[in-house]
């Protein structure tokens, strides 16, 4: 991992916690493209291509390390996937409303009312629950999801420009890996997921992220999942 990287995952933790506890004063908005450059590389589909609309209540931990020290951070938020639309609302003490992130096709808005600055591009936080909820590949047969040995089942493929290995277990997604072959970033994006992500929905209880790329790793309690 780069200084760099180094740097922006304990201002990420940081962050957070600013947010969760409400200091500071913010009041900024930025629209960005899906389609523009972006350090953290990942494609974004169009929310209309995402499936099943939802809502969720979510709470982050995020761990990273700074000069050998663990910064932590926690954070409330709410995911919405709403026909054309991924609304990722932060929520600070007593619910206050602490920034949102839009995405509606290829256009990201986003709008901070608390808190000191990000130190990275909203478009990050998306980039995570992309991965979490809907980057996916093609689900193994059902023959092999329930198999009588009840061995794991690995499926590896390639999906938006990276190779994706994801391991199912007892009819259910477990884990998914993401890398990027012969690029500059090293090591895997990891995710692991609770129970509740199938072949037909994927709606885990929790998931844990670990990136290597930029050196943190997030713990995701989900709740309250709704259709909508």
């Amino acid at each position: 991992m780069t200084g760099r990287a180094r740097a922006l995952s304990a201002l990420l933790a940081a962050i957070l916690a600013g947010l969760a506890t409400g200091c500071g004063a913010a009041d900024r908005s930025l629209v960005l493209s899906t389609r523009d450059p972006a350090d953290y590389p990942c494609v974004l589909h169009d929310p209309h291509t995402l499936g099943r609309d939802f809502t969720v209540r979510q709470n982050l931990k995020i761990h990273a390390v700074h000069d050998g020290k663990p910064v932590d951070g926690d954070l409330e938020a709410i995911v919405q996937k709403r026909g054309d639309t991924l609304l990722i609302m932060g929520l600070g003490p007593m619910n206050v409303k602490a920034f949102t992130i839009e995405q509606r096709g290829e256009r990201i808005e986003f709008h901070q009312f608390v808190g000191p600055e990000l130190p990275f591009s909203p478009r990050n936080i998306l980039v995570d629950v992309h991965r979490v909820f809907f980057k996916r590949l093609p689900p193994p047969a059902p023959e092999e999801l329930h198999r009588a040995d009840r061995a794991d089942v690995v499926e590896r493929g390639e999906l938006d420009g990276e190779t994706v290995v994801e391991t199912w277990r007892d009819g259910q997604l477990h884990s998914a890996e993401f890398t990027r072959p012969g690029s500059a970033l090293h090591g895997a994006v990891h995710i692991e997921f609770g129970a509740g992500c199938t072949p037909g929905v994927c709606e885990p209880d929790s998931a844990m992220l670990r990136n290597d790329w930029f050196g943190y790793s997030l713990a995701i309690s989900n709740d309250g999942y709704e259709q909508l």
